[in-house]
């Protein structure tokens, strides 16, 4: 397989780094035609040599001058925030591009599980790889469950289990003992990596993978320990009045401000209900860890 051209869009979100540094590696960077292209609403402090910045914001005027900067590109990969208006523009770059791959910005919850029991939370991005399918363009999801980033995700930001670090309490949904998936950014960045650099056609359309497994006890214990105290558990809400809870709520639409709540009764309900898979495609991408060796929360 000849070396694969790249476009990323969205380098300086949270996954940006761990994407452009997995494709620099040793392990994938012979497959990578550089410099990688990215679109960038500004320029970086610091500029890479292996990337070729196309500074511009994605609106409806640049729609055209960003294809023709991406014109040939084999594969882009997604990495913005989950934004219906903006995914509507990157679907239209795409149909001009037309790559070989796209790989969406579907990081995180299995939604087509969601669906079965809370239509509507996240369906927009399911409608958005189904978009771009519909173009004739190869589309992986990669599914990673919460994200594991120390100083940030699940270590200090612990709202998403009904932790309060200010109040030094938590309101557990389902128990201390509801377990969940979680993949730390240097993985996700690897198992990017693996996929843009595949031949598209030995891939499935949707990939799940994971670092590890926890429980909620989990995280409430380390954050007690890193702080050096004890959180109080003030309520415990079953899983099944939660997740009507969840139904009742999303009626009203989306709410951007209940985000951490939704994961929160997401991750209450178990197996294979968006947040815990019972199968991974951890070892088709990094196959007895002989391209990384995988975290651990």
């Amino acid at each position: 397989m000849s070396k694969v051209s790249i476009a990323i869009i969205g380098l300086n979100g949270s996954l940006g780094k761990p994407v452009l540094e997995a494709l620099k590696s040793g392990t994938f960077k012979d497959k990578v035609q550089f410099p990688i292209k990215a679109i960038s609403r500004k320029d970086p402090e610091t500029k890479d040599p292996n990337v070729d910045y196309v500074v511009s914001a994605i609106d409806d005027g640049t729609i055209d001058s960003i294809s023709q900067r991406l014109a040939g590109t084999d594969v882009i990969i997604e990495l913005t925030g989950a934004n219906p208006d903006l995914f509507s523009k990157v679907e239209k770059i795409v149909a001009k591009v037309k790559p070989k791959l796209f790989i969406p910005s579907q990081f995180g919850t299995d939604i087509e599980a969601l669906e079965t029991y809370a239509p509507g939370l996240l369906t927009f991005k399911q409608i958005h790889s189904e978009n771009v399918r519909k173009l004739g363009v190869k589309v992986v999801d990669i599914l990673t469950s919460l994200f594991a980033v120390p100083g940030a995700f699940l270590y200090e930001w612990v709202h998403a289990v009904g932790i309060d670090p200010h109040a030094k309490t938590v309101k557990l949904i389902g128990g201390a003992d509801s377990k969940f998936h979680v993949s730390k950014v240097t993985d996700i960045g690897n198992t990017v990596a693996f996929v843009a650099t595949s031949d598209p056609k030995t891939l499935p359309n949707t990939v799940k993978i994971a670092s590890d497994e926890i429980s909620v006890q989990n995280v409430i214990d380390r954050y007690s320990k890193d702080h050096g105290i004890e959180l109080k558990v003030v309520s415990t809400q079953p899983a099944e009045e939660a997740k009507k809870e969840l139904i009742d709520s999303l009626k009203n639409g989306f709410n951007h401000e209940k985000f951490l709540w939704y994961l929160n009764v997401v991750l209450a309900q178990g197996l294979d209900k968006g947040l815990l898979f019972s199968k991974l495609d951890n070892e088709l991408v990094n196959p007895g860890e002989s391209l990384w060796k995988w975290g651990k929360y």
